[in-house]
């Protein structure tokens, strides 16, 4: 058999494009949609994502979820928007307080903590799972943390004064809000106190663009401060998550993980490329982090970049529905140890007018597809490769035939995609196609376009591990291919998986122009 076969994969680096397509390491691909590094080294589909049905409430806009409530009457997860606060149980939306937005929560002593937003009316208060009991003097806010039995609230992006002020609550009692209760972060440094986090001992607290670790042994008045970023902080609201050991936080562009105080950027590889596309409205968080199991999902405008945090690879998340993608900040659903039941994580919408509830469920069943009510929507899994040379730049090369080595039930479509600065063009390109001579460009070059090999493989017809081999026969100095594999979400026809290509080629003769 003519040409040699080359074995490509496995993809174990991940999305990179950062660097050149011709440039990246052999394991790492240029483009990688709907697909995960999973850790025997394959590419995996990611989970479906559904809607969670109309609300049962007034809403007139999207609802922000906030967490989850584990309380003696029950389990709830808790939204708002401007209508009110509400929790879900039961397969029903029902209304704790219609008197303010809330915009976080914490629990504690039984009860869930709800602060109010920036130039509310009203203020926030407690829910016991049954009545809901407003705290007058409770500060207003948009983050808050539970710290060595006391409540701290940051003013966040919203205020418009005070905006470096960290309140906390009297010890063990969270009703207990004093005038004197307050710590000012460096004021008047013309930067907002956004977020915060519980790390290790510390209180880290996270301006526009410092960072300060806050530790204190009985009385928050004598807590020290240590400055420990001059440069990185929270860039807004919903900018901060914790992962273990680890703390998360998004800041001009960039996420950084923080372990032990050092500050390690995590996107070097994948700058976020900025699509402003709002699609059905106004969007209302460009940016925010969320922990979904053991990934960190960041919103970046219209574009979902995914961090595998134990593969420490990234990926991007599409959906083909607007209201599946556009999902906003993420809470997690106990799971039930006993019962052997995927992990459940639900979300708002990131747009304004968007009611829409959407429930990730991470891992597959028989049943549970990317759905929006009752209509089905496909997950299209793609990877792109590096532009291969094939270690020699200096020549042209024959591809005899290439494929995929795939788990699917579906088809699987292959492009292979020659590096040209100029395409060739046959005479059977021309002849009898119904050209005119105003379709023509230059002696060199008649027609422009594409010069990729579109191929697409039947469907194995069941799930099963397959070859997908692509017979196409073509000359590249440098080329790329990308596959194509679709599911609908659940084990019937996937996951789909990818685990190497394959292509076969063979070397001609030395490249004859200057430049090619």
């Amino acid at each position: 058999m003519p040409g040699e076969p080359l074995r490509i994969g496995p993809f174990t680096g991940g999305l990179n494009t950062g660097s050149d397509p011709s440039a990246v390491a052999d394991a790492e691909l240029v483009d990688m949609v709907n697909f995960e590094l999973d850790i025997d080294g394959s590419l995996v589909s990611r989970p479906p994502i559904q809607d969670f049905g109309s609300p049962n409430v007034s809403w007139t806009e999207r609802v922000v979820l906030l967490g989850v409530a584990k309380l003696t009457t029950g389990t709830f997860i808790i939204g708002s928007n401007t209508n009110g606060v509400y929790q879900f149980s039961g397969g029903l939306w029902n209304t704790i307080t219609a008197t303010f937005r809330a915009t976080c929560m914490v629990q504690y002593a039984d009860k869930i903590w709800l602060v109010a937003a920036p130039g509310s009316a009203n203020p926030g208060g407690s829910w016991d799972g049954t009545t809901f009991t407003a705290i007058a003097a409770m500060p207003k806010g948009e983050a808050c943390r539970v710290y060595k039995e006391r409540m701290f609230i940051c003013p966040g992006i919203s205020a418009t004064s005070n905006s470096s002020r960290l309140s906390f609550s009297a010890a063990a009692d969270l009703t207990s809000w004093p005038g004197t209760n307050f710590i000012d972060v460096t004021s008047g440094d013309g930067q907002k106190l956004i977020d915060m986090a519980v790390y290790k001992s510390n209180l880290l607290l996270f301006k526009e663009d410092s960072t300060y670790a806050l530790s204190y042994d009985a009385n928050p008045s004598d807590a020290t401060r240590e400055n420990i970023s001059t440069t990185i902080g929270a860039t807004t609201r919903r900018c901060v998550a914790e992962y273990e050991d680890s703390v998360f936080v998004y800041h001009e562009g960039d996420i950084y993980e923080i372990v032990n105080y050092i500050f390690t950027r995590i996107n070097t590889k994948v700058p976020f490329l900025y699509d402003g596309t709002a699609p059905g409205g106004t969007r209302v968080e460009e940016v925010f982090l969320s922990i979904m199991g053991d990934r960190l999902i960041v919103r970046y405008y219209n574009r979902i970049y995914v961090l595998g945090l134990r593969t420490r690879t990234w990926t991007r998340w599409e959906s083909a529905s607007t209201n599946l993608h556009n999902f906003g900040p993420i809470v997690a659903f106990p799971s039930n140890v006993v019962a052997a039941v995927n992990d459940e994580f639900y979300a708002g919408s990131s747009i304004q007018n968007n009611k829409t509830v959407v429930r990730i469920r991470d891992g597959f069943d028989a049943t549970n597809n990317e759905k929006v009510g009752g209509t089905p929507f496909t997950i299209t899994c793609s990877a792109l490769t590096k532009n291969l040379d094939l270690a020699a730049s200096q020549v042209n090369k024959r591809l005899f035939w290439w494929g995929a080595d795939v788990l699917t039930g579906n088809n699987v479509i292959g492009v292979a995609s020659p590096i040209v600065l100029g395409a060739v063009t046959l005479w059977g390109d021309i002849f009898n196609q119904g050209k005119k001579a105003s379709d023509l460009g230059t002696w060199q070059a008649p027609l422009t376009g594409s010069v990729s090999v579109f191929s697409n493989v039947t469907a194995p017809g069941l799930t099963a591990r397959v070859f997908a081999k692509f017979l196409k026969a073509l000359r590249f100095r440098q080329i790329n291919f990308r596959i194509q594999l679709t599911t609908n979400g659940t084990t019937v026809d996937g996951p789909c998986r990818l685990f190497t290509i394959t292509i076969v080629a063979a070397t001609k003769q030395t490249v004859v122009k200057a430049v090619n």
